[in-house]
């Protein structure tokens, strides 16, 4: 038997038992009598036998008269709907429970600590091996689908204002819309800053309406479980940041450096970035009047060590910086090592980071290369001008503790060893195709992931844009490159 949305609604403001019930009850009834002067109200009562019964999920012998106008006062649904089978309506302490342990099973980096019977909580989300991890609120919340719109909807008054007090703190913050479905449920996410402002209009309107391309899946995971990592690392080391960059051109005027991490309290999140902002700018210094076209090797093999390209804003603009080099005749070229046991140990949401970080770079007309043999996986983050010089700049798996390890060199034999590494992997190059459809397509299936279903999530999501799933805070970080390379993506779904 459906229960009913009394005896729902019951379990989720913890009213478990017959004199909890008749507090509220009373208090209630008393708001009525002030409001209307009707002091019969105050009379009003409910049985301990009735009151089981009805909590019991019975729907058979409703309140009548008082007992029914104060009822509809308590919950801010009429008496039909509270006394009929719940049909759409469902408990959100079930359904968050099933909801958290359902994220938990798909994606082993998150937990949700859930109070008993709360459907708020805590979402841990844990790095694998370069991020930091961290925890950010959230509520769960009944949603219903209407094409292509998803209502997150509050149950009466109080379900509403508790919306509200949960929306206006100013941390990090999600809302998960649980769809229920016969045996299953869908989730979906938004992050509580962009409706935020907007909490009396939410509250008003008692339902808040976001896309259904937000729907939690390894695309939406794998970018929300990167970004706030990101996000929140770079906020824990803001001040340190500002202060080290001021240093970075003491570094930029050696000919070689390698300064150790472990004089720098931040996260790893911070080191990363450091290294990272360093190397790039060493790079175009290196490369400022290169006459022939470099080609490129990077270190990242994992959805982790690619994710700082989607979003670090410096990475942005440094393949813009680069992009005179991106000529259609004769292109720069990128290598990337991806062993087959890094593409094994790596869940499919990491996987989909790293071909977004790939695809992004062919969207600039970078023609990618992947290889996979596992003695090539130290080769050195490196751009080569053939015959001219060799810009080393290491800041992914950096050997000992050093932040970043850059140099430059004209040795014969370095070029030599570096000329050979990019011409093995022209040679055993997985990616193939004349264009980039044609090798991100070979790229999905070397990563196992169906193109079908990427590009046309990609699509779906591009057409929304990624800020209301997930929003940056950091200024050192953007959403505009990702948007870009889903929008990309997503021109080539197959035909229908």
């Amino acid at each position: 038997m459906r229960r009913t949305l009394f005896s729902l609604l019951l379990q989720e403001r913890r009213l478990y038992s017959w004199e909890a019930f008749c507090v509220h009850f009373a208090a209630a009834a008393g708001e009525l009598v002030r409001e209307t002067g009707r002091r019969r109200l105050a009379s009003a009562s409910v049985a301990r036998t009735t009151f089981d019964r009805w909590a019991s999920g019975d729907w058979y012998g409703r309140p009548r008269a008082e007992a029914a106008e104060i009822l509809e006062r308590m919950f801010g649904y009429s008496v039909d709907v509270l006394f009929s089978p719940a049909a759409g309506a469902v408990s959100m302490t079930r359904s968050s429970s099933e909801a958290a342990a359902t994220i938990g099973r798909r994606w082993s980096t998150s937990r949700l600590l859930l109070p008993t019977s709360e459907p708020v909580g805590i979402w841990e989300l844990t790095g694998r091996q370069t991020l930091d991890g961290t925890a950010a609120a959230v509520r769960f919340l009944p949603a219903s689908r209407h094409g292509e719109r998803v209502d997150l909807q509050g149950s009466g008054e109080e379900e509403l204002q508790a919306l509200e007090q949960f929306l206006r703190p100013a941390r990090r913050g999600f809302l998960v819309g649980v769809e229920e479905l016969d045996n299953d449920h869908r989730l979906y996410i938004l992050d509580t800053a962009p409706v935020r402002r907007a909490v009396e209009p939410a509250v008003s309107e008692k339902a808040v309406s976001i896309p259904a391309a937000y729907l939690l899946d390894d695309l939406t995971y794998g970018i929300l479980w990167a970004l706030t990592q990101l996000d929140d690392g770079l906020l824990a080391d803001d001040q340190a940041l500002d202060a080290e960059w001021r240093v970075l051109g003491t570094y930029l005027a050696l000919p070689r450096s390698a300064p150790s991490r472990l004089f720098l309290d931040m996260t790893s999140v911070g080191t990363s970035w450091m290294g990272s902002a360093f190397c790039a700018q060493h790079i175009q210094q290196q490369l400022h009047d290169a006459t022939e076209v470099p080609i490129f090797w990077t270190r990242e093999q994992s959805g982790e060590e690619a994710a700082p390209w989607l979003f670090f804003r410096h990475k942005i603009e440094y393949l813009q910086r680069l992009e005179r080099f991106n000529d259609s005749t004769s292109p720069s070229s990128r290598v990337f090592c991806i062993p087959e046991a890094s593409v094994a140990r790596s869940e499919r949401y990491e996987r989909v980071l790293l071909f977004l970080a790939i695809a992004l770079m062919e969207q600039y007309g970078i023609r990618v290369r992947v290889m996979g043999k596992p003695e090539y996986a130290d080769v050195d983050g490196v751009a080569l001008v053939p015959g001219q010089r060799a810009v080393v700049a290491n800041w992914v798996r950096v050997r000992g503790e050093a932040l970043w390890a850059a140099s430059t060199t004209t040795s014969r034999g370095d070029l030599r060893t570096y000329t050979a590494a990019f011409g093995d992997a022209q040679d055993a190059d997985v990616l193939s195709g004349p264009d980039p459809e044609a090798r991100l397509k070979s790229l999905a299936q070397y990563l196992d992931i169906d193109w079908g279903w990427l590009t046309r999530r990609c699509r779906e999501l591009g057409e929304h844009g990624v800020s209301g799933l997930v929003r940056p805070r950091s200024r050192l970080l953007t959403v505009d490159a990702v948007d870009d390379v889903l929008s990309f993506l997503g021109t080539l779904v197959p035909d229908r």
